[in-house]
């Protein structure tokens, strides 16, 4: 996956060779460094704010701290936590943690990764190396669909903080 050098080959996100400015975090979730590297890299170019988490208790730890992201892109396969486990512990969680759109990501054609993945919550799945009009298309999208969402009612009243802030 490369990012492209020239204007003329930057993604429709640009505008004008130039990244949109805007005020979104994603959270990318993966053991990779070269996976989060890039991932990053995409999403930067066109003016998202990104953070990086090595497995999913990072990035459980991460969502109950404030600024809290706007979307999650989550490996699938990871040590400590995978992002199975840490996507339906997520959708357990208060409403506003709850509601934050899940990417997963994944190289492995194992199917029933897939499958458990979005039964645990996730929003949508791209398969890795990702394409890089697919991957900022969902993105875009999952923001656009997570504001327009309201508040619903609270499944648990309270969060520790305190392994993170």
């Amino acid at each position: 996956m490369n990012l492209p050098e020239q204007p003329s080959k930057v993604p429709a996100a640009f505008a004008g060779g130039r990244p949109q400015a805007n005020a979104f975090r994603v959270l990318i979730v993966d053991d990779l460094p070269q996976n989060r590297l890039i991932l990053s890299k995409i999403l930067a170019r066109v003016g998202y704010e990104v953070e990086t988490a090595n497995n999913g208790r990072e990035a459980l730890n991460r969502v109950v701290c404030q600024p809290r992201p706007d979307l999650i892109i989550s490996d699938v396969e990871m040590p400590v936590m995978d992002g199975i486990e840490s996507v339906s512990a997520l959708r357990r969680m208060p409403d506003a943690i709850a509601r934050i759109p899940v990417v997963a990501a994944s190289g492995s054609e194992d199917p029933i990764l897939k499958r458990d993945m979005l039964l645990a919550g996730a929003d949508a799945f791209l398969a890795k190396p990702v394409d890089i009009p697919e991957l900022l298309e969902t993105v875009g999208r999952l923001i656009r669909e997570s504001i327009g969402r309201g508040p619903t009612e609270p499944r648990i009243q309270s969060v520790n903080q305190a392994s993170c802030c």
